[in-house]
């Protein structure tokens, strides 16, 4: 009698022999968890691709019986192909000529709005720009893309096309957002947060990058909270070539009234920051406190009770205090080099002694109330968060392509990214995605001409299977059928 597989080298069960049988069963077998979970998600996603093949050519044949047949005669099928996030498609619909704008046209590309000359979707696009930023590179945001295991597969130049497109068009609608008349809003204060940067660009050429981070103060994250976000933040990116001060006086002049609004300016000593306080009615330039303190550390860092002394004069808003601190300073100093920097430092304190002073200090002696006002310093990091993605996404740079970075960085730190990409691709300028959504209704009933009724009527499967089992196409469908529910 042949021996049990549960005896296996001589051993019982209960001394471990149940384990190698396993062992032997996973062996016979010839797959692991892995391997199944690998087979499955390919099955899905060659099921997706079949399904939206599907969806297109069930689409393509209502466009066909309900179309005005005497303007829109067909001709034969074409087929396409697109990248999807699942991966590639290739689909075929339906060619016709228009006899009255005597042109040729796919009525499928013209109601779901794929260009003619677009290879990949919306999502893949929006993936890959949004990828740009997150991966360090875009060489490495089209790796990520591969290693998705969806066979998306993109160029790396083409990824950086995408990101520099997006990048344009938020830059455009940052210039596009005008009104005929003054903005009207009115706030007690207006924070404008001012600092620059430098990064590499091509052919050796220096010149600075500017950010303001405009915000109207602060609101607890949560009830009972100790931490607090920005109220209506915006981050605006000048145009090289024209006045900074110039182009966000305008950029505010079109949602403010600041007639009687306190404008508060902080940042470092540049003295383009400086300029701010002349654009605005009301307004306070105060020196970054976190810059202002680096530069005392590093002046006085070799005479550490002067130091204690200065940061404690800059903590109780004592101007005079730190002036004649570092004066005693110079004074001591005995490297020449060093004695240079806190002079040079002096020099340029003393034509701004009240802007070392807080804010709220300030405001306090003029009669303004400062309860729930706080410290200021957002700006020095949001420049970080800047600076440390361009110097992973890419070394050096032309003025075109900083530019759109920047503005792609700005819709990413907002999560409006995704939205902007999607804008770019349907090639419908700045337009909402609910204008979007309108605008591609109302082609439909153009294109189609009559019958469009019908497609309500229509049993096309998907439009009734539900978002979980069509995998949400049914909701895009029933949209663009015109369904209100």
């Amino acid at each position: 009698m042949a021996p049990s597989k549960s005896v296996v080298a001589g051993k019982t069960p209960t001394q471990g022999g149940s384990s190698l049988v396993m062992v032997e069963i996973r062996a016979d077998n010839g797959f692991s968890f892995e391997e199944l979970e690998s087979g499955v998600w390919q099955q899905v996603v060659e099921c997706f691709r079949e399904v939206l093949v599907e969806a297109l050519s069930r689409v393509d044949t209502l466009l066909y019986e309900n179309r005005d047949a005497q303007r829109y005669v067909f001709k034969e099928m074409r087929s396409r192909t697109l990248m999807t996030k699942f991966g590639p498609i290739t689909f075929k619909r339906r060619y016709y000529w228009d006899q009255e704008e005597k042109r040729f046209v796919f009525l499928l590309d013209e109601v779901l709005q794929i260009a003619k000359r677009q290879r990949v979707s919306e999502s893949v696009r929006a993936d890959a720009v949004e990828a740009a930023v997150t991966a360090g590179s875009f060489r490495g945001a089209a790796a990520e893309l591969g290693r998705r295991d969806c066979q998306v597969y993109v160029s790396h130049e083409a990824i950086r096309q995408w990101s520099i497109e997006t990048g344009m068009a938020l830059a455009a609608a940052q210039k596009q957002r005008q009104v005929t008349e003054g903005g009207t809003r009115k706030v007690r204060f207006l924070y404008i947060e001012a600092d620059g940067f430098w990064p590499g660009r091509q052919r050796g050429k220096k010149a600075e990058v500017r950010l303001f981070v405009i915000h109207e103060g602060w609101v607890e994250r949560t009830p009972a909270g100790t931490e607090y976000r920005l109220v209506n933040r915006r981050d605006f990116i000048p145009d090289s070539g024209r006045d900074s001060w110039e182009q966000l006086s305008e950029f505010l002049e079109r949602e403010y009234d600041l007639s009687d609004t306190w404008v508060i300016i902080n940042g470092d000593r540049a003295r383009w920051i400086r300029e701010g306080v002349t654009w605005f009615p009301k307004a306070l330039y105060q020196i970054d406190r976190f810059h202002l303190k680096q530069e005392l550390n590093h002046v006085l860092r070799h005479q550490p009770r002067l130091l204690e002394r200065a940061n404690a004069a800059l903590e109780t808003n004592d101007a005079g205090g730190l002036l004649a601190v570092l004066e005693e300073a110079r004074t001591a100093e005995t490297d020449s080099k060093r004695r240079g920097e806190i002079r040079r430092l002096v020099a340029d304190l003393r034509t701004m002694p009240e802007s070392i002073r807080d804010y709220r200090v300030r405001l306090q002696e003029r009669g303004v109330s400062v309860e729930g006002l706080r410290g200021l310093g957002a700006a020095e990091g949001a420049v970080e968060r800047y600076s440390a993605r361009l110097r992973k996404v890419g070394r050096s740079w032309s003025e075109r392509g900083l530019k759109a970075m920047m503005h792609v960085l700005a819709a990413y730190f907002h999560g409006t990214l995704r939205g902007a990409v999607e804008m770019v691709e349907r090639q419908l300028g700045l337009e909402s995605l609910a204008a979007v959504r309108e605008k591609v209704r109302h082609r439909v009933v153009e294109t189609v001409g009559r019958g469009i009724e019908g497609v309500r009527h229509g049993r096309m499967p998907i439009l009734y299977a539900g978002r979980n089992a069509s995998g949400g196409y049914s909701r895009m469908l029933r949209a663009a059928a015109g369904f209100t529910k």
